[in-house]
């Protein structure tokens, strides 16, 4: 009996990419009922995950881990703030992060109101929320009556200055619809934000298969990643794929192999779709790709983005160890199933065959960070069904992967 007692719910294995050695570890279940995920990783060595106690906006749950995320306790109780989002360490080791929201200032034009958070103990205690930030967007561009959100990440460059990677409503869109991608910079510190540059639009994506024009509806540029490969060279992928109703579904059948991947129709909300409540639906064609865009001089200017072959589906996230940047990614079909890797070793030119990580039901929100040269851990929620209604089933996972040349 004890030679069982450990046996993890997905063993570990080695896949060979393009020359890269993969390990990726066995699975480990690090919350219950959350889901949502995101990490932070500081110098130290301590990485804390925060994750949504239940619904997207629900109170926040944070777990700490001081040896890159072997072993977890948690933090305090549930919070009602996103202080755990988006946190970033700069280079003498003080650390921030900023809310997702802004608020249009109504005296003070193209002015939107920000909150942060501050820390000098790797995230050890934290001041905020403070209130004082600002964000400045030029109101030719842009209706303060549409969301602009800090919904990326931040990286610092050489010179100090933070360039934070947003989504917002174009100016012209109706409702939340279409979604674009743009660069705001800051020179304090995280305290204050002017625009920098437009990155991405439906207008501007390169596709001429027309693969945009199949069945998939479609939010915009969103949810996008930002990762600095040398230099003042950055890189951006970003989601495009709006699943919320109408997606491509398997064909209805009166039995099912696996339920995790499958649902009964009634588990599919009705304001997605209406289904026969007495079949069952596997996931369907594959979501669509992700974009991704350069830029060589700081986030000034951008290529025009381009459909990514390997990834799809949402919230794309990017780690950097080297010359060697990782890419996660997930919700590769509808229902949202699946939570994948890719790497590349040129910048994003070529990227391996993805490896599916945690093929479960999901949000499709998975995080990355680097632990150490080649490694990484990364996070994934388990969220049957959809939508996500029975949370005492989700849970909250983890893997470590190293890679090898």
């Amino acid at each position: 009996m004890d030679s069982c007692r450990y046996e993890p719910i997905i063993p570990g294995r080695c896949e060979h990419r393009d020359g890269l050695d993969i390990h990726v570890s066995h699975l480990r279940t690090v919350l219950r009922g959350s889901m949502f995920p995101s990490l932070a990783c500081f110098t130290d060595g301590s990485v804390v995950l925060g994750a949504a106690s239940d619904e997207e906006h629900s109170p926040r749950v944070s777990i700490r881990s001081e040896n890159g995320g072997q072993t977890w306790r948690p933090i305090g109780g549930l919070r009602p703030d996103f202080s755990d989002h988006n946190i970033i360490e700069l280079g003498d080791g003080f650390c921030t992060s900023i809310w997702y929201e802004t608020k249009p200032l109504a005296d003070r034009p193209g002015w939107y109101a920000t909150r942060r958070w501050e820390s000098d103990d790797q995230w050890r205690t934290v001041r905020g929320p403070l209130d004082d930030g600002t964000l400045w967007l030029p109101p030719d561009d842009f209706d303060p009556s549409k969301a602009q959100w800090f919904h990326g990440n931040t990286v610092e460059m050489p010179s100090g200055e933070l360039i934070a990677v947003m989504q917002g409503v174009e100016k012209h869109g109706q409702g939340i619809y279409p979604f674009h991608v743009y660069l705001s910079r800051s020179e304090d510190r995280g305290r204050t934000w002017r625009f920098l540059s437009h990155v991405a639009s439906l207008a501007t994506i390169d596709d001429p298969d027309g693969v945009l024009q199949g069945p998939w509806r479609l939010h915009g540029p969103c949810e996008p990643c930002l990762v600095r490969l040398d230099g003042d060279r950055l890189m951006c992928v970003a989601r495009l794929v709006n699943d919320d109703q109408g997606a491509p579904i398997g064909p209805a059948e009166d039995t099912y192999h696996d339920l995790a991947w499958c649902v009964r129709g009634d588990e599919i909300h009705p304001g997605v779709m209406r289904l026969d409540p007495a079949k069952y639906y596997a996931p369907g064609q594959p979501s669509v790709p992700l974009i991704i865009s350069w830029s060589d001089d700081a986030g000034r200017t951008w290529s025009r983005p381009t459909l990514m072959e390997q990834a799809r589906g949402c919230w794309p996230r990017l780690a950097r160890s080297g010359n060697l940047v990782a890419l996660t990614f997930g919700a590769l079909a509808f229902p949202r199933w699946g939570n994948c890797v890719t790497f590349t070793t040129d910048g994003g030119r070529t990227w391996t065959d993805p490896i599916n990580f945690a093929p479960f039901l999901t949000t499709g929100y998975t995080d990355i960070v680097t632990t150490g040269p080649g490694q990484f851990l990364c996070a994934f929620d388990c969220t049957p069904p959809q939508p996500w209604t029975r949370h005492t089933a989700h849970w909250v996972g983890v893997v470590d992967i190293a890679v090898t040349a």
